[in-house]
């Protein structure tokens, strides 16, 4: 999708003299704009800057092929960049006169006759500020402030009154200050908010940008004409309020921030690799914080009863540490851990002394004692004889989960919305580690309480969920198995049935 501003859009309309109202321009671009973006609403979109399509047509298309993945050779590169009508055609076609020169010329001639035109001095403005000459830009948007009006216009003149001082390289204070201005002035607007936000990203002062960040991303979107940047008000503003979060030792916060961004699907491909990497890095303090024994919720644990459907494993290793950190980050970052009814335990190495510890400790856990085999196959080919409820939710050992989320929720969602799923997998791409990596959207399925996950062609050893009916289909789990995850996706390729995960990784593995 090709994006320009509705202020150049408007310009181009001045200079071509379509629409005799001034308003009537803003107002029936604007509607064009928005009735675009309504008709792309919650599609997968790729943006390119109109004004850098024309002015680097050969390297805005090589990102556009890259962002795509399209495979493209240099020939039919250039053949694309050469069908762009570029400023410098546009030029010579006007017997090599300059548009935005003429139209300036022209304007300051109106206004010799007439200086009280408002739509004109604003288009001078517009002017000045397209051509780079944003002394006079500021002069004649501070003028166009002055003559009051239309208040998105005064408002809109009065935010690039800022931008050209920023461009001038006028003393921050004063800069800053021209924003807040303009802010004040519509307060409903969330653009200098952000900018000053976005400045002091720039300069590292993450508390100072953080105020501005959280005010900016708090302002929904107005209900107005000129709107400069939808994105800001989108996820622009929380993507820096979770910068700044994460700079000034807010972790937590930015770690959720980044989670909900990622689940929007009009982020781009670049854009959530990178909020990728950033919530992966604050993702030691959620596992520090994860590890802690959850003395207010084991006792309401073992007071209800959950859900008879839905049942949670581990095996019971011979380190009772890395049990109760599994146990406790588990029930630390699944909010609707209320719907589990049972918790399993198959014994494997686990001691007397440790397993009375941990009844005392846990006392909803169940063990389940071993049976004669010793291998993967036959622990979890007994744990499966213990279990008669429609879904299992199996979490290996070793494993520390870190991001709160609604897991039996969600898992279970997949697999009542995918009939030929027979399990899904916790982590994105069965990952044991933090990857800075999520789904692309391209890839991504969605359903109602499942948000986003992929189809997968290998069963998970990782924590994942089994529809236990669906997996007795394939063949069930057999204690003859030394690899279960091959031979079951074996017999389930077979039967027709396939695996899923979630978009991300939620868990690692410290075994």
């Amino acid at each position: 999708m090709v994006d320009r501003p509705a202020a150049n859009v408007v310009t181009s309309l001045n200079r071509l003299g379509w629409l005799k109202d001034e308003r009537e321009r803003y107002e029936s671009t604007t509607r064009l704009i928005q009735a675009r973006d309504r008709a792309l609403d919650g599609a997968a979109t790729v943006r390119v800057d109109f004004e850098a399509l024309r002015a680097t047509p050969a390297v805005v298309i090589r990102r556009l092929a890259e962002d795509l993945r399209l495979e493209v050779t240099e020939a039919q590169v250039q053949a694309a960049a050469d069908s762009i009508v570029r400023p410098r055609e546009q030029r010579r076609e006007a017997h090599n006169a300059d548009p935005a020169k003429h139209l300036r010329d022209l304007l300051l001639a109106k206004l010799r006759d007439d200086p009280e035109d408002a739509r004109s001095v604003f288009s001078l403005a517009q002017t000045y500020f397209a051509l780079g000459d944003f002394v006079n830009a500021r002069q004649w948007y501070a003028r166009r402030v002055e003559m009051g009006g239309w208040e998105e216009e005064v408002y809109f003149a009065m935010w690039q009154i800022a931008q050209s001082m920023a461009q001038l390289g006028a003393p921050w204070p004063e800069v800053q200050n021209a924003y807040l201005r303009a802010w004040k002035f519509r307060p409903t607007r969330a653009e200098p908010l952000y900018a000053i936000a976005y400045r002091y990203c720039l300069d590292r002062r993450y508390r100072l940008g953080y105020r501005f960040a959280r005010l900016a991303a708090d302002i929904p979107f107005p209900d107005d004409l000129l709107v400069l940047d939808p994105e800001i008000y989108a996820w622009r503003a929380t993507d820096a309020q979770a910068v700044c979060a994460a700079g000034s030792g807010r972790q937590a916060e930015a770690f959720t921030l980044w989670r909900r961004l990622l689940a929007r699907p009009d982020i781009s491909d670049a854009d959530r690799r990178r909020m990728t990497g950033n919530r992966d890095v604050c993702a030691s303090a959620m596992i520090t914080a994860a590890a802690a024994y959850p003395e207010a919720l084991v006792p309401r644990l073992v007071a209800a009863s959950g859900e008879a459907d839905v049942v949670v494993s581990l095996l019971a290793g011979p380190d009772r540490g890395a049990i109760e950190q599994t146990l406790n980050s588990f029930l630390n970052c699944c909010l609707d851990v209320a719907r589990v009814g049972r918790f399993l335990a198959v014994v494997a190495g686990l001691c007397a002394q440790d397993r009375a510890i941990l009844l005392q400790r846990y006392g909803f856990l169940q063990f389940v004692d071993p049976g004669p085999g010793d291998w993967p196959g036959a622990r979890l080919a007994q744990l499966r004889a213990s279990i008669r409820e429609r879904f299992w939710l199996h979490l290996s050992d070793g494993w520390r989960f870190f991001a709160p989320e609604n897991f039996i929720t969600r898992l279970t969602a997949v697999l009542k919305a995918e009939a030929q799923v027979f399990q899904v997998g916790i982590n994105f791409a069965d990952a044991v580690t933090l990857t800075g990596t999520c789904a692309a959207e391209q890839e991504v399925r969605r359903a109602p309480a499942a948000g986003r996950y992929v189809l997968t062609d290998a069963v998970a050893s990782g924590p994942a969920m089994f529809d236990t009916a669906r997996l007795d289909r394939a063949g069930g789990l057999q204690a003859t198995d030394t690899d279960p995850s091959t031979a079951v996706g074996r017999r389930a390729a077979a039967a027709g049935l396939r695996t899923a995960s979630l978009d991300e990784v939620l868990c690692i593995n410290v075994a």
